[in-house]
């Protein structure tokens, strides 16, 4: 019982100090930012939560449950490899789709200045191989009972 009271105290202590930070720079936030800066900002956070809540979470729950869908004949091993590829995926072409669009308007063109398209074409092909891989050698260990202890259980008089 005393480690579930020291996690306890140590979450009600982290719980402060980031309620205490968050509120230090809250108030700070006035003396740093104009008036119009200001309202920009609390719109931008408005934004983002409405985007985050309204598109972003119901996509990737729809997402999720296609994907539990389409690898429930999978194991558990290669479903989670499928998730977690289809997961870096849609990062990494998030970041680069920010990059390409920065690109389109950069005003100094040496600042900017990777394939990002094709080295996004690249990552992808390279991450679907690599989870087909990883997704194949996991299925045919499956069926072959590798690693299960099925092949130890046969040879045992």
């Amino acid at each position: 019982m005393k480690t579930a009271t020291t996690v306890k105290a140590v979450r009600i202590t982290l719980g402060v100090a980031g309620a205490g930070l968050t509120g230090y720079g809250l108030l700070g936030l006035p003396t740093q930012l104009g008036p119009s800066q200001l309202v920009g900002l609390l719109t931008w956070l408005a934004v983002a939560v409405l985007l985050h809540d309204g598109v972003i979470v119901p996509l990737s729950t729809l997402a999720g449950a296609g994907l539990t869908r389409l690898g429930s004949g999978l194991r558990p091993v290669s479903a989670a490899v499928l998730r977690g590829a289809l997961m870096t995926g849609a990062v990494v072409t998030l970041i680069t789709g920010i990059l390409l669009k920065a690109q389109s308007v950069a005003r100094n063109t040496t600042v900017l200045e990777a394939d990002y398209a094709g080295h996004l074409l690249w990552f992808w092909t390279v991450l679907a191989l690599t989870a087909a891989a990883a997704i194949y050698s996991s299925e045919r260990s499956g069926r072959t009972g590798a690693g299960t202890g099925e092949s130890r259980q046969k040879t045992r008089p």
